[in-house]
């Protein structure tokens, strides 16, 4: 009977199937062999090791998609040879020589799954390079080969026989008794165990990495050192001791602890070795024995190390007590889904271990390691370490796909810097502990933090614009259309209409409503409001009613200036004063200021932004913020000579820079026709007509302006952009056909506009995906977990602003108020507050900020803020919906839309429900599409899972059962059935999840190939594990056969009469024209240096003979037609001269 395959050595050849050639399994060790040595008697030894352990004569076939294990004959080994003694670069040549024998592939159906090979450094100095497979191998085997080589050859070098006793068993047994007893019950009650223990664990460990992760893993790695201060071992130990831990659990829970501080998740899930030996009949055995760990910590609650310890002591034990059962069923048992992506169950891996010792044979030779560098990670992360007297040192083993080397270099640091921490402090709570070294800290808080703060911050507006006034008073300060006012013929009109506001009870901080389409009108109200001490609360007439209602109810505005046309688009009611700008005379009223006690703190305006609740919320911005915001702002050029567009409803916090900033710079105001800026001919036209130079627009309008309107701002000098995420192609497209400097701006209503921007004048400056850059004039950026202490650089954090651009807070709303608004322990300066954005960011490497999104559901579409929960709410108060979640989806790259999703019966009325939103919510929050579910899908934690909500287009795992329809899925359908051994497979349904897994994906490979002719790739099945989409794949593999009419390749019996290929059958014609000609002879000539062994040649080229049938060929003529002739195998002697 065949003999089967243990269940880890069918995770590696299942692996190798799936990618095949790679060198990622491979178990290389170097050894150093000083002193004289005899080759020939290490060949005898390994050719009794190779005899004693059937596991180094073990190949593997296939038959049907399953796997067996062939045990050949033992044979004599010889060692391939290489003499450097001669060469002065024999130390680089022998690193270079030996990570090329290291990752050279194996092919596991052929084998030998040992390679050995010699490197001649000088006449005592050797190295021994040993690689197998590590089908056929583990670590601990290692050990047991380099052991049992050093005693088979003393024992051989002083003649005596082998010291070693017989195996009793061989690996192929174990792999049988495997296979045999962990069964039925055996099996479910390791596997309950860990069903239990690892119920609704996490299944990824998002780490936050350089570069995007490939669709496939190439398992490219680097590694970096990695070693514990003196200090630091000498606290490992005495804590240890103190705890009753083992430093194995120590540094495993230390490292579980920086992972859940680095990723920001709590519940982390890490692999770790275990040797796999139960019996001792298995320890002297080479063979693939080493299992794996799944190890799972929890950091709810706020643990201490010492409390950490405990549930780390817990999970140790238990895992070991139930070490038996292979992570490879686990892997089927729990994570039924497949990626080729990553590692299922766990990313990161732990290894802690004793370290080597050096050996000696007895005989005058020293064997000491040979240190190879490793250019693979199996994983994300791993570490690896060992323990000696000294102390532990080791590695982190990194993927180099997703890190770089600065980033794993970090990793390793924050570890031994956090793990001294946590030692110091074991009764303190994990969370308060610093991750960050002490200057590491001083860069994110301080350095990355010094912004410009230069602006008059003990101004206000209105004495800013005299000074302007004063200084450019016959400047163009406004254009509308055809009409221009100088600075002076502005001043003077906002100056009378600000008198008569003065007499109509506007003072400081009171808030005056303002609804104006834009116009020159709007700009003097605007001023005038300023000027007569009030805060300006604009009011867009397209809002609805009600929250127009809930605007002035929470402002309170002590009048409303209007024109006659919108006043009754205003619910003022009869308490609110109304001012019409249009039939108001002020022609008497003094052209001069009015004098007004203001103050930098007074309100400059409030905005209403998106609420939490379903109510809006009014943020209160002061003079000084203004100021900060648009005078020598470090982001772009805003002095006299430029020009700005007022593209923005004044009701949008963006209008503050294209109002204010060329209005008190000097600058000229240009503003856009009341129609809509998406009307991208007349942007244009206006751009062009008023030789704009400075404009700013939200990410999404930049978008579609560069995308069919890119010519139309040929005049512009500068542009901003931001609101949502820039488009980095875009950027590109202005920096390389206009040479326009492009400025992506970042900040929240709150934080005055900007908070932070990032500026590009070339092509080569635009990453892929555009970062927000550096904080602006007089503000502070600060990234912090959910704990508000600082994350280290590269990580996720919520970005936190403090500075003078912080509003004052949110009117009338104290609970929410002091919610966003926090004292801010970075600062020195008292009574200092900082405001929680809800934004996640990460910082760069060169202190520039990187936006990931929201930490809530807050988003912003089109450059509009919207708070989900209020759209969500909306739909929840239309009769019928039973449940409602909205989302920003981004299901066509750029195409950004909010869909709504609700819980109903089917006979809901989604047209009515799509008008009664647009009845309650202004329009850009009224969701694109609306979904009708019959119930939400949800996450472990029974949540709605976000995630799982299907996009309005595609629906695939909402539709109902399909019969296979095409022939091929019909088939496809037969053959999964068989194989998983169930009735009914439909179009839609998803081999994984009818309960497929690696070994039964080779069955079906195999059965394909049987059933339509088609090589179809095992990696095929797991990026398209659907009936339907793996039908596609076949119909268009056969396709591509039949295109190029190419019969499979199959091997040919060996008759009486086998033909020539077409290009054999021409060098046999010319050879009969011409015979006995060398023209088409292929001659070569190789020099050897160093002794040569004339014996081991021969049956190298004795073997290479017998391997290849072509090299054992002739070819006769019957009646005129040639054949080949293929000859036994013989010995082939070498003359020598």
């Amino acid at each position: 009977a065949p003999l089967p395959l243990s269940f880890a050595q069918q995770r590696l050849w299942f692996l190798d199937r799936l990618e095949p050639g790679k060198a990622t399994y491979n178990m290389p060790v170097a050894l150093r062999l000083d002193g004289a040595l005899d080759v020939a008697v290490l060949e005898r030894a390994f050719t009794e090791l190779v005899r004693r352990h059937e596991s180094l004569r073990t190949t593997f076939r296939e038959e049907g998609g399953t796997p067996a294990q062939v045990i050949s004959a033992p044979e004599p080994v010889r060692i391939a040879r290489t003499d450097l003694s001669g060469r002065e670069d024999r130390e680089a040549e022998a690193r270079r020589l030996a990570i090329a024998e290291a990752f050279g592939p194996f092919d596991l159906a052929t084998g030998p799954l040992l390679r050995v090979s010699l490197l001649k450094l000088a006449e005592q100095r050797h190295v021994l390079l040993l690689t197998m497979h590590h089908i056929v191998s583990d670590g601990w085997s290692m050990g047991v080969l380099v052991q049992e080589m050093a005693a088979l050859y003393q024992a051989f070098s002083a003649g005596k026989p082998s010291p070693l006793p017989e195996l009793p068993l061989q690996y192929a047994d174990v792999a049988v008794w495997q296979r045999t007893w962990l069964q039925g019950e055996a099996l479910e009650q390791q596997l309950g165990y860990w069903k239990q223990r690892l119920a609704d664990a996490a299944r990824v460990l998002e780490l936050p990495t350089d570069l995007p992760r490939p669709p496939v893993q190439s398992f490219r790695g680097a590694s970096v050192p990695v070693k514990l201060p003196r200090a630091v071992t000498e606290a490992l130990r005495a804590f240890c001791q103190k705890e009753n831990v083992t430093p194995y659990m120590a540094l495993l829970g230390a490292f579980q602890a920086f992972l859940a501080r680095y990723s920001g998740q709590e519940d982390i899930v890490v692999g770790s070795p275990i040797a796999g030996r139960r019996f001792s009949e298995m320890e002297g055995l080479i063979g693939f024995f080493v299992n794996t760990l799944v190890l799972r910590a929890r950091m709810e609650g706020a643990p201490s190390f010492q409390q950490l310890m405990s549930r780390v002591r817990e999970a140790t034990v238990g895992a070991q007590a139930h070490q038996d059962i292979p992570v490879e069923k686990l892997v089927e048992a729990l994570a039924p889904g497949r990626s080729l992506d990553r590692t299922p169950l766990f990313q990161v891996f732990f290894a802690l271990q004793n370290e080597a010792v050096s050996m000696s044979s007895g005989q005058g030779l020293a064997i000491q390691p040979y240190e190879l560098d490793n250019p693979t990670a199996k994983f994300d992360l791993e570490l690896s370490l060992a323990e000696s007297p000294e102390g532990f040192s080791g590695s982190l083993i990194y993927s180099s796909d997703l890190f770089l080397p600065a980033t794993a270099e970090r990793m390793a640091r924050y570890y031994v810097h956090f793990l001294g921490a946590m030692l110091a402090r074991p009764q303190q709570p994990l969370h308060s502990l610093p991750l960050l070294p002490t200057e590491e800290l001083r860069s994110v808080l301080e350095d990355w933090n010094r912004s410009p703060s230069e602006f008059p911050r003990d101004a206000t507006m209105p004495e800013v614009f005299s000074r302007v006034v004063a200084a450019h008073s016959d400047s163009v300060a406004l254009e509308f259309s055809d009409r221009r006012l100088t600075y002076s013929q502005l001043d003077a009109e906002a100056n009378r209409l600000a008198h008569l506001l003065v007499s109509r009870g506007v003072r400081p901080d009171a808030p005056v409503a303002l609804a104006l389409e834009r116009s020159v009108e709007l700009i003097v109200s605007l001023l005038a409001i300023l000027k007569a001490g009030g805060a300006y609360l604009p009011l867009d007439t397209s809002y609805p009613r009600e929250r127009l209602e809930q605007m002035i109810e929470d402002a309170q505005p002590v009048l409303l200036l209007t024109a006659s046309s919108l006043k009754d688009a205003i619910p003022s009611g009869d308490s609110l004063p109304v001012v019409l700008v249009d039939s108001v005379d002020t022609s008497t009223l003094p052209s001069h200021s009015p004098s007004v006690a203001l103050a930098p703190e007074h309100l400059a305006y409030i905005d209403f932004t998106s609420g939490s609740t379903g109510r809006p919320k009014g943020v209160a911005v002061s003079h000084r913020n203004v100021l900060r915001t648009v005078l020598n702002a470090p982001y772009a050029d805003v002095s006299a000579g430029h020009s700005f567009l007022l593209i923005a409803p004044i009701s949008f916090d963006a209008s503050t820079l294209e109002v204010w900033g060329p209005l008190l710079n000097g600058a000229r105001l240009v503003v856009f026709p009341p129609s809509s800026p998406s009307d991208l001919d007349v942007l244009s036209s206006v751009l062009q007509h008023h030789s704009v130079s400075t404009l700013h627009l939200t990410a999404g309008l930049f978008s579609q302006m560069v995308e069919t309107h890119v010519h139309g701002l040929k005049s512009v000098k500068q542009l901003l952009t931001g609101g949502d995420v820039v488009s980095a192609p875009h950027v590109k497209r202005v920096l390389g056909e206009l040479g326009i400097p492009v400025t992506a701006c970042y900040g929240p209503t709150e934080g005055t506009l900007f908070t932070s921007t990032f500026r590009m004048t070339e092509v080569a400056q635009v990453p892929t995906s555009i970062p927000i850059g550096t904080p602006i004039t007089g503000t502070q950026v600060y990234l912090l977990d959910s704990h508000l202490l600082p994350v280290a650089p590269g990580t996720p954090g919520e970005l936190f602003i403090g500075g003078e651009g912080l509003a004052r807070g949110y009117v009338r709303r104290p609970d929410l108020t002091a919610e966003r608004f926090i004292p801010n322990p970075f600062s020195s300066s008292p009574g200092a507050r900082m405001y929680r954005t809800g934004d996640l960011a990460r910082w760069r490497q060169d202190g520039v900020l990187e936006f990931l999104g929201r930490k809530d559901f807050q988003v912003k579409v089109r450059g509009f803020r919207i708070e989900l929960a209020e759209v969500e709410a909306a739909l929840l108060a239309f009769p019928g919906v039973r449940e409602a979640v909205a989302l920003a989806r981004e299901d066509v790259p750029g195409d950004k839309r909010l869909v709504g999703y609700v819980v109903a019966d089917s006979t809901l009325d989604m047209n009515a429900l799509r008008e009664a939103l647009k009845a309650r919510l202004p329009e850009y929050m009224v969701p694109s599409a609306l979904v009708r579910l019959d119930a939400f899908p949800l996450t472990a934690n029974a949540k709605v899972d976000r995630k799982a909500l299907p996009a309005p287009e595609a629906r695939a795992d909402l539709r109902p059962f399909v019969a296979p329809r095409t022939a091929t899925e019909q088939q496809l359908a037969s053959v999964w059935a068989e194989v998983l051994r169930i009735d009914k497979v439909g179009a839609y349904d998803d081999f994984f999840s009818l309960g497929g897994h690696s070994l039964l994906a080779t069955q079906v490979v195999a059965r394909i190939r049987a059933t339509f002719g088609v090589e179809l790739p095992l990696r095929t099945l797991f990026a398209t594990s659907t009936l339907e989409g793996l039908a596609r794949a076949i119909d268009e593999l056969d396709r591509a056969s039949a295109a190029a009419n190419v019969p499979p390749l199959r091997a040919a019996p060996r008759g009486e009469h086998l033909p020539l290929s077409f290009a054999q059958q021409r060098l046999w014609f010319l050879d009969q024209l011409e015979p006995g000609s060398a023209q088409y002879n292929m001659p070569t000539a190789l020099l050897l240096d160093g002794t040569l062994d004339v014996g081991a040649l021969e049956q190298s080229f004795t073997e290479l003979v017998r391997h290849h049938e072509s090299l054992r060929t002739t070819f006769r003529a019957e009646a005129g037609q040639p054949s080949q002739v293929i000859h036994p195998p013989a010995p082939l002697p070498l003359s020598v001269v």
